[in-house]
């Protein structure tokens, strides 16, 4: 190639930056769209509610004031149906991770990730019909919406094979500060969202789903300019244009074009069952690691059980203060612009203050142990303040307690990939803090969500109950975090 034309040529983004850019936009559309879950199912509950006991408290297009849905019959049964979603919402990774990390060293990464942003188009378009339709059934029907996942993945198994290429592609002593950025922007598309979300969701609800399915599509097309050899065991790989030809065994020329074709589904499906199996066999054996791995899986999946507390924040919020939905987005967009916050200021206060302490007491391992202490120590307290009701200037600065400890993840997945003992891979050691993550993901969930509409159906046991039982979980991950500074 001449010079002349080799001038000529685009510029190739950064890997990682394009990388981050991909998880940044995709929660975004992620966000865009469960900024309204909650307020569609609460109108979904309400209109169930009141289609028997009062019809003519429903108004035009089907839409009831959101002051009469805070009926505690209404508000219980609403907890339960997020309990139900997040479980939902959770179980595909546990199915297809696997499928994933195998189709990850044949396919490569950009394949898959136009897949799995596609399918979640697809999911916010069946929910957003569901719910539009305003039949007795838009409940359950909505739930599955999930099902577009069991191909797609969801987010988190894309979080998961992408964080898997960006440790693979970046230097490791930068690992940490690279999470610590990506995970920043991650919660600017939050911030973005939950803003948006706030402004749409009262009167333009359905608006702010096509922007989600715009927003998941666009990620798509961006995902396209993803180097063929990303993710695969070969970097030399050439990039082939039949999806079947990368995962299938070789076949004589020989052979008709149907002979041709049933070997390729065949070698398909023996590995889609091997993949299966690969993921069943990963779940049964998930702590049965040695240390420190062990120690760092039982952690993450103590935050991961602890964390889906948010699960029911916005339902907990609008009860506790009297706000709105729409309200409530903006403590969400607070929330995340703290986050954000933290995590872009975590590497100068690494670099600054932290290292030069450690750097004769373990290094960066060290480092990372004290930011998960530190993380969970601001969770703990948080947590607890959160459950207290003494105005909405005490909710908001325990809300930004509880969420500056937003630094544990990764951090602890750094000390985790930096501690692998000898035979495990990074790709394995990925795919257990996915699986983990899920499993934390699939007990949280409906574990908090049955926590408050027990509550809702007390007539004496305080609101903050489920919020102060949390708390217990992230001291428990506080103790955890002193056994491996003390291995």
């Amino acid at each position: 190639m001449t010079p002349a034309l080799s001038s000529m040529q685009r510029p190739v983004l950064d890997p990682i930056v394009l990388l981050g850019a991909l998880l940044m936009m995709g929660n975004l559309g992620t966000v865009l769209h469960k900024s309204s879950r909650v307020y569609l199912f609460q109108q979904a509950q309400c209109f169930n509610y009141y289609r028997i006991h009062d019809a003519t408290k429903i108004g035009a297009n089907y839409r009831i004031e959101e002051a009469l849905c805070k009926l505690p019959l209404v508000q219980s049964r609403l907890s339960m149906v997020d309990g139900a979603d997040s479980f939902l919402q959770s179980l595909p990774p546990l199915l297809v991770l696997g499928v994933y990390k195998t189709l990850l060293e044949r396919l490569g990464l950009r394949r898959l990730v136009v897949l799995s942003f596609c399918c979640s188009a697809l999911a916010v378009l069946y929910s957003i019909t569901a719910f539009w339709l305003h039949q007795v059934w838009t409940t359950q029907a909505a739930l599955l919406s999930f099902l577009f996942d069991l191909v797609g993945g969801g987010d988190m198994v894309r979080i998961t094979i992408v964080c898997t290429c960006i440790a693979d592609v970046s230097p490791p002593e930068k690992l940490t500060n690279t999470y610590n950025y990506i995970s920043g922007s991650y919660f600017i598309a939050s911030l973005v969202g939950s803003t948006i979300g706030s402004l749409l969701l009262s009167n333009h609800v359905y608006l702010l789903n096509a922007l989600s399915i715009f927003c998941y599509l666009a990620t798509a097309y961006i995902a396209t300019s993803i180097p063929a050899h990303y993710g695969r065991d070969d970097p030399k790989v050439e990039a082939l244009e039949s999806s079947y030809d990368d995962i299938s065994s070789p076949v004589p020329p020989s052979m008709s074009s149907f002979e041709r074709s049933t070997a390729k589904r065949h070698s398909i499906s023996q590995l889609l069952i091997s993949s299966w199996r690969s993921s069943y066999k990963s779940l049964l054996t998930l702590f049965s690691g040695p240390n420190p791995t062990f120690t760092v899986i039982i952690l993450l999946l103590i935050y991961g059980i602890a964390v889906r507390i948010e699960v029911i924040l916005p339902q907990y919020i609008s009860l506790a203060l009297g706000w709105p939905l729409a309200t409530v987005n903006r403590a969400q967009a607070l929330k995340a612009l703290i986050s954000a916050a933290s995590l872009f200021a975590l590497p100068s206060i690494r670099k600054r203050y932290l290292e030069p302490q450690f750097v004769t007491r373990g290094g960066s391992t060290a480092v990372d142990l004290f930011i998960t202490q530190a993380s969970l120590v601001a969770n703990t307290i948080g947590i607890v303040a959160l459950g207290f009701h003494a105005g909405a200037p005490f909710f908001i600065l325990a809300l930004c307690v509880y969420t500056s400890g937003t630094g544990l993840a990764d951090s602890l997945t750094s000390y985790g990939t930096f501690m692998l003992p000898a035979g495990e891979s990074l790709a394995e050691f990925y795919v257990r803090t996915g699986l983990v993550s899920t499993v934390g993901a699939l007990i949280g969930g409906p574990l908090w969500s049955a926590a408050l509409s027990f509550v809702l159906q007390s007539e004496w046991i305080p609101l903050g109950t489920p919020f102060w039982l949390c708390a217990g979980l992230f001291g428990l991950g506080c103790a955890g975090v002193v056994t491996l500074k003390s291995a």
